[in-house]
């Protein structure tokens, strides 16, 4: 008897869904996934799968590749689990992924806690497969996986380092958004007796690669108020700095900034530049810089703009305090003796603080200091100072 094209697919349907006996036979009660052949003549047990119209074996041999797909994907999950461990002095195991080092802060990622900080002086042994750049405070770099070490000891492609002297780690293979921190800074005050409403706002990220590092950074500050003209100021500067051996770089800063106190319309930057960290520690970093300045500015009293050449020479200092509430403080202070304009010269100091008020976000306070003795505008004042104090957000 002719069964038709369906009888197949039918026949496949059924041997997915039907229940078995444990000796493999339909279950007793249920009905017969096919109608009876009528009498007709079965082939013998030998014949081919295809040459008897049963389907069960082709679908056996279809679901194979899926078992084998299923088999790749569960064994994928499993190797994709986090296998990185830290042992802490108090004894604690805790097995995540190591995100990065930094500021004395071992950044980990784990499957119960999520990411969690854990103070690096806590930390006495840590092991990964993730190919990393570490640093140490001498400023040389090793490269590779940390292989189980004794206390107090990291074991980087085969070289036992201190773990006291590292002071950063960053995956080779590291995702962008990973490589990347910085701040972002808002302020608002307002004054009812004369209708002052001061905004002030910041934004910085910094991207570290292996060689080279790339850093944006805005800040602006606008008053208005009834009783006096609004004023703004606005600084920007995009930084692209390539990392040498020893602490040492080198870059170019292109930069924009607008001051309506020192009637300064706009001043266009271009700053080639080399520095040398001298001093980095999980706590405290030092270093200094050097550099040319190409300035074109503009005032808004006059008409034309200035072409101006200065040097430049400069210090920076970090400091960091990772217990609970965190403080972090930084100073950057810089001269600009002019090489054209006859006994000219700029100063630009920057004081920044925050505290930790809850997890990645901080109280900062800001003062800067703006000295021109010199300004291309007749009747310009030479110096403007001010605070401001700001929620930030961390990351």
């Amino acid at each position: 008897m002719h069964q038709g094209p369906i009888a197949p697919l039918w026949r496949a349907a059924t041997i997915l869904l039907r229940p078995e006996t444990p000796g493999g036979a339909p279950a007793a009660g249920l009905p017969s996934p096919l109608p009876s052949t009528g009498g007709a003549t079965l082939p013998p047990p030998s014949a081919a799968p295809w040459a008897t119209g049963d389907p069960e074996p082709l679908v056996r041999l279809a679901l194979t590749p899926l078992s084998l797909l299923l088999g790749a994907a569960t064994a994928g999950v499993a190797q994709a689990q986090k296998a990185d461990t830290v042992r802490l002095r108090n004894g604690d195991h805790i097995v995540g992924e190591v995100k990065s080092l930094s500021k004395a802060l071992l950044r980990y990622s784990t499957d119960d806690l999520g990411t969690v900080y854990i103070e690096w002086d806590k930390v006495t042994r840590i092991s990964t497969k993730t190919i990393l750049e570490v640093q140490l405070r001498s400023g040389l770099k090793f490269y590779g996986s940390l292989a189980p070490a004794p206390a107090g000891r990291l074991l980087v492609s085969g070289v036992s380092l201190p773990l006291a002297d590292v002071v950063t780690m960053v995956p080779i293979r590291q995702r962008v958004r990973d490589r990347v921190d910085g701040y972002l800074d808002l302020g608002f005050s307002y004054q009812k007796a004369h209708s002052a409403i001061q905004i002030s706002s910041g934004v910085k990220a910094t991207y570290r690669g292996p060689k080279a590092e790339s850093q944006i950074q805005v800040t602006s500050f606008s008053e208005d108020r009834d009783d006096a003209t609004a004023t703004s100021r606005l600084s920007t500067a995009f930084t692209e700095r390539i990392l040498f051996p020893s602490r040492w770089s080198g870059g170019v800063v292109v930069g924009y900034d607008n001051n309506d106190e020192l009637d300064l319309a706009g001043r266009v930057r271009v700053v080639p530049f080399g520095a040398r960290t001298v001093v980095e520690t999980n706590h405290v970093q030092f270093g200094y810089t050097g550099g040319l300045v190409l300035a074109r500015e503009r005032y808004y009293s006059t008409d034309t703009a200035t072409v101006s050449l200065e040097a430049l020479a400069g210090v920076v200092f970090n400091a960091y305090r990772y217990d609970q509430p965190k403080l972090d403080a930084s100073l950057r202070s810089e001269l600009f003796p002019s090489l054209t304009i006859a006994r000219r010269v700029r100063w630009q100091n920057d004081f920044r603080v925050s505290y930790e008020l809850v997890k990645d976000f901080m109280l900062t306070a800001s003062i800067f200091d703006s000295f021109d003795n010199k300004p291309q505008s007749e009747g310009a004042p030479k110096n403007d100072f001010g605070t401001t104090l700001a929620v930030s957000w961390t990351y």
